[in-house]
């Protein structure tokens, strides 16, 4: 009785959740939500993601992301990284499904970029778009600037060949 009376002093503390929808507090964590129109395929969400739910890969000749609400753990590491605000955490908590796996799955496709050397898919468009703005605004000498400029054009391999004959060749010199 002693409880009960104590109970009945406190009030009611527990929500009736079914019935009533449960109000998240302000910094909630929930269920990822990804806006395809601000991605550019950088893959560092991909990179950053603890359980592997978030995967960005080439493939034939444009760039997958891809999202599994199955695997995530909410951590919001993906939101934390993403350059561009592409991914942000909601409050949405309540993410079963009715056995339809694909229900748990978040997909967005953009166009490749493709090496000028090598021919091979090697980033998405939108990346090489966005190094290009934060390129030309920088303060970079203009020598430094058209070599960036090159470079976004050919994939890392082709790169790393270019360099490495430059230096084979004695042509490697500082560029300022």
């Amino acid at each position: 009785m002693k409880i009960i009376d104590l109970l009945k002093k406190s009030g009611v503390v527990t929500s009736p959740y079914p019935l009533q929808p449960y109000e998240v507090s302000e910094n909630f964590r929930g269920k990822p939500e990804y806006d395809y129109s601000f991605c550019i395929g950088c893959a560092a969400c991909g990179i950053a993601c603890p359980p592997n739910a978030i995967s960005v890969k080439i493939e034939d000749k444009s760039v997958v992301w891809r999202y599994n609400t199955g695997r995530c753990i909410f951590c919001g590491r993906c939101e934390e990284v993403c350059p561009t605000g592409a991914i942000k955490l909601s409050d949405k908590f309540e993410l079963g499904v009715n056995f339809n796996k694909n229900d748990l799955l978040v997909q967005g496709e953009m166009e490749a970029q493709i090496c000028s050397k090598c021919e091979k898919p090697f980033t998405s468009k939108r990346f090489i778009k966005s190094a290009l703005n934060k390129i030309n605004s920088s303060n970079m000498s203009s020598k430094r600037k058209k070599l960036a400029l090159s470079y976004t054009q050919i994939c890392p391999d082709c790169k790393r060949e270019n360099t490495s004959t430059a230096m084979r060749e004695k042509d490697y010199q500082r560029i300022e």
